[in-house]
C-alpha cells in the first residue's frame, strides 16, 4: 500500500512539476439553453421547452503554453418538452479553450471544444461542444466571470418506450471561476 502511494506521489510531482507556474482552478456557471431538440411520440412531434443548464468543473491552465486551458466539466439540463413529460442531460466533458489574446486589459476572449460522455434519457450517448465567450478579471481576487456562448449535440437519439429524442442546443450562460 505504500509503495503504491509513494509512486502515485511521484507520478504526479512529474506531471504537475510545474504546478507552481501554473494555475488550476475551479468553475461553476448556470445558463439559458434554447433547445432546438425534438421528441416524437406516436408520430406526433414535440418541441422542447426553454430550460436551464447548470455546470460545474476543474481545470488546469497550462504553463508552457500560456493562452491553452484544459478542465473536466459536469453538465446537467432537464427540458420540458411541449405535449408533456422531460428529457435530461447529464454529461462529463473534457474540454479545451484557447485564450485569444486581446489588447484591452481584463478581458480576453476564448474559444473551446468539449467532448465526453453522458446520459440522455436513460441512454448512454457521446456529447460534444463548441464555445465561445469572454472572460473579465474581478479585481483584488483570483476571480474571473465569463460570459459564454456554446452548442451542444449528442451522436444519437435517445429512445424510452416508444418515444424517440434529438438533444442539440444553444446555451448562454455566466461562469465564475475561481483560481489557485
Amino acid at each position: 500500500m505504500k509503495t503504491g502511494t509513494a509512486a502515485l506521489f511521484l507520478a504526479l510531482c512529474l506531471l504537475f512539476g510545474t504546478a507552481a507556474q501554473a494555475e488550476f482552478y475551479v468553475s461553476a456557471g448556470a445558463g439559458k439553453t434554447f433547445n432546438t431538440g425534438t421528441a416524437w411520440r406516436n408520430g406526433e412531434k414535440s418541441d422542447f421547452d426553454n430550460s436551464n443548464t447548470y455546470s460545474v468543473a476543474v481545470g488546469y491552465d497550462l504553463p508552457f503554453i500560456d493562452i491553452i486551458r484544459v478542465e473536466g466539466e459536469y453538465l446537467h439540463n432537464r427540458a420540458k418538452i411541449e405535449h408533456g413529460g422531460k428529457a435530461t442531460y447529464d454529461g462529463v466533458m473534457a474540454n479545451g479553450y484557447v485564450d485569444i489574446p486581446f489588447s484591452v486589459p481584463l478581458f480576453t476572449p476564448y474559444v473551446g471544444i468539449g467532448l465526453g460522455p453522458g446520459r440522455y434519457e436513460g441512454e448512454y450517448v457521446l456529447g460534444y461542444q463548441g464555445m465561445v465567450g469572454i472572460d473579465a478579471e474581478v479585481f483584488v481576487v483570483p476571480l474571473v466571470a465569463s460570459l459564454e456562448y456554446r452548442y451542444m449535440q449528442t451522436n444519437r437519439h435517445g429512445e424510452r418506450h416508444d418515444e424517440t429524442y434529438k438533444f442539440y442546443a444553444h446555451t448562454v450562460m455566466m461562469k465564475l471561476r475561481y483560481e489557485f
